[in-house]
């Protein structure tokens, strides 16, 4: 995924160098040149709104591949957004997003895979609600000096960065035998993060910081109204969008059984006689220990405990991120051009002739 975003950008720049080649090998009468970019023509303002799909990727990812996807955990994603162009081809936006991930082992893992079969046996889901507030800028790869019912008509590419901040809180069902209620995952730390001294990590916060970068394209519909496909990735440095990153602890570390339940799913609801039955091609088997809190724990070897230096259970060396696809559309806000001085000169001389008022003189 970052090798394509990095692809992308190059050819776009390469496209920009092309243009502006073109733009000054162009010719222009003197009555068609094209004003310059001043105090009374700079940019104009607009406000608009954006329908969405939302993806994760993740250690809950549909596939073992980087940048992979499930449409079934495709999600929508709603947008409003404010915007003040700057410069020829810098435009500022402040965006106020909502959407929701989600990822399950089980519904997107082929069990018979040897590269799934672990996470199916795993078995972990979640939900997250992402309430997000964006501070990017919009670089035109086609700059133009017009004023807002004069700009182009073609389609123009551009490239979004900025920052971020948003809220999350991960949730996930809780097995039958405690209600199957949804839950939020962050109280119950369910990687150990609550234990006293804190020898599992700190936990993670609800407030997160995220580094928009992407790419769109804008096509102008009417005079004060553009339309916009745009695909923007949010390059993040928390691992937990779904509560997933480190690795199995003991069992008996949790003070409460809904903790140790949304620690270790791999067994929940008799799964191991349900496993063990040619449903995946690895068959785990079982592991006996006595946890820290003396009681007796069994689980599948690798999962549920930290006696074996296999026990991952997420993956801490790559974060996550999640992605926005989606249709904008913005709206030009009136009462923002100011008469050019070439056009209100000419108005002078015209008005000096026959008058402002009474007649001709």
């Amino acid at each position: 995924m970052k090798k394509t975003i990095f692809i992308l950008f190059f050819l776009c720049f390469l496209f920009q160098i092309s243009e502006v080649s073109a733009q000054r090998k162009r010719w222009r009468p003197p009555h068609k040149q094209k004003w310059t970019w001043n105090k009374f023509r700079q940019g104009y303002q607009s406000i608009g709104f954006a329908v969405n799909a939302m993806n994760y990727f993740g250690d809950i990812t549909p596939l073992q591949g980087f940048y992979s996807t499930d449409v079934r955990f495709t999600r929508a994603n709603f947008s409003i957004f404010y915007m003040k162009r700057f410069s020829p081809s810098f435009t500022g936006r402040a965006m106020f997003s909502y959407g929701r991930l989600a990822g399950a082992d089980t519904i997107t893992t082929n069990p018979k895979d040897g590269d799934d079969q672990f996470r199916y046996i795993r078995n972990l889901h979640f939900r997250n609600d992402i309430w997000e507030l964006s501070l990017t800028g919009v670089v035109d790869l086609v700059s133009h000096r017009e004023v807002f019912y004069d700009r182009p008509t073609k389609v123009i590419p551009y490239l979004v960065f900025g920052i971020a901040g948003f809220y999350h809180n991960p949730q996930a069902q809780t097995p039958a035998a405690l209600g199957g209620d949804w839950v939020d995952l962050r109280p119950l730390g369910t990687e150990g993060q609550n234990i006293a001294g804190n020898p599992y990590g700190t936990p993670y916060s609800k407030w997160q910081v995220a580094f928009p970068l992407g790419i769109g394209f804008r096509k102008r519909i009417a005079q004060r109204w553009d339309l916009s496909f745009e695909v923007c990735a949010r390059v993040l440095i928390t691992d937990y969008l779904d509560d997933v990153s480190k690795n199995y602890v003991d069992l008996g570390v949790f003070e409460n059984e809904t903790a140790k339940a949304m620690h270790d799913r791999s067994r929940e609801n008799g799964r191991q006689e349900y496993l063990r039955g040619g449903v995946t091609a690895f068959v785990p088997s079982d592991f006996t220990y006595i946890g820290k809190d003396g009681r007796r724990y069994t689980t599948f070897v690798g999962f549920g405990n930290d006696y074996y230096p296999d026990n991952i259970r997420g993956n801490v060396r790559d974060r996550d991120f999640y992605t926005i696809t989606g249709i904008h559309l913005s709206y030009i806000l009136p009462g923002q051009v100011r008469c050019p001085e070439t056009f209100r000169a000419r108005k002078g001389k015209y008005t000096s002739f026959f008058g402002q008022k009474g007649g001709m003189r």
